[in-house]
């Protein structure tokens, strides 16, 4: 397949360019100007990348002018929760606006390209526990976050699209997924990355926010296998979870990351990395729907998952010594 992949550079997108370059896609992406293209180092000889502003109508534009994609894949946008409370506006702009412009981008000259629209599981917000796991028609709540806002309002906004021109776009909700390359930013991330800086000299003393709440980790490589499967087979208009079914606590990712550790590190708590009253306790989402559809399910154990990314900031944060 002819594939485009806006958001490239990031965590997910550059995963998703390695699972399409292995299945032997030509591979077409979008960054903006100014963004680090570190993840994606390895297949830049390999893939045709385009540098630009998707909230501006023009660039996108310019790119479908210049090849037909089978299928087109939208991950570009604000990805962490507390930049997204930083600059709402701006969120908006990157969450929003760009996708719209983006759909009409095919709308008018690209009908036949099927597109991924990479939502979130945010956009369910509080969950009733007797609804968990959570499938996808369960209504919206009023968002907790600009994040999730923004999330939900590019659902909306793509539907119309879809019923009156016929556009193939098929929703995909990503429930939490983490992996090599993800920034620190991220609850598993940050924990791999302190224990790494301890295993190199630091002060011993690992920084945590909130530990009991659950959530449902998948590893970002079964996400984007699960991205390509909905571009092929998921029904137009129609919105799937992607997830394990199952959630652990914070509190028990801290602790494998621990026992795999080559140093001892002390616990402490620090309140700056607490999320407050928007904390939401558990999070799982029924994986039915979308296995259905294609065939997919998760493959990689979370205890691999955890043990590629601690590696992954070891030798990241070795190159960098």
């Amino acid at each position: 397949m002819k594939i485009l992949i806006t958001g490239a550079e990031g965590f997910a997108g550059s995963h998703l360019v390695d699972y399409c370059m292995e299945q032997g896609d030509e591979v077409w992406g979008t960054c903006k100007s100014g963004a680090r293209t570190v993840n994606i180092a390895h297949q830049l000889d390999h893939i045709t990348l385009r540098i630009g502003d998707l909230t501006m109508p023009d660039f996108l534009r310019a790119v479908l002018r210049e090849n037909k994609f089978d299928a087109l894949f939208h991950l570009a946008g604000i990805s962490y929760v507390k930049d997204a409370e930083r600059e709402p506006a701006l969120t908006y702009e990157a969450n929003l606006l760009s996708g719209i412009h983006l759909l009409e981008a095919v709308r008018t000259l690209s009908p036949q390209t099927r597109v991924v629209l990479v939502s979130s599981a945010e956009v369910y917000g509080p969950v009733a526990p007797e609804r968990l796991p959570v499938t996808e028609d369960y209504p919206f709540a009023p968002p907790v976050s600009i994040f999730a806002a923004g999330k939900a309002a590019l659902e909306l906004a793509a539907h119309p699209l879809i019923k009156i021109y016929g556009l193939h776009v098929v929703l995909a909700r990503p429930f939490n997924h983490t992996g090599p390359r993800q920034r620190a930013d991220f609850v598993c991330s940050t924990f791999a990355e302190q224990i790494v800086k301890v295993e190199n000299g630091a002060a011993p003393i690992l920084h945590v926010g909130d530990l009991p709440p659950r959530r449902d980790f998948s590893d970002v490589r079964d996400i984007v296998r699960g991205y390509r499967m909905l571009a092929m087979q998921g029904e137009k208009g129609e919105a799937y979870n992607l997830a394990t079914g199952h959630s652990v606590t914070v509190q028990e990712i801290l602790d494998t990351l621990v026992n795999m550790s080559k140093a001892k590190v002390e616990i402490r708590q620090d309140p700056s990395r607490l999320r407050g009253a928007n904390q939401v306790m558990d999070v799982r989402g029924s994986i039915e729907k979308v296995k259905a559809a294609t065939g997919w399910v998760p493959e990689i154990p979370l205890e691999k998952t955890l043990k590629d990314l601690l590696n992954w900031h070891r030798t990241r944060l070795t190159t960098k010594g």
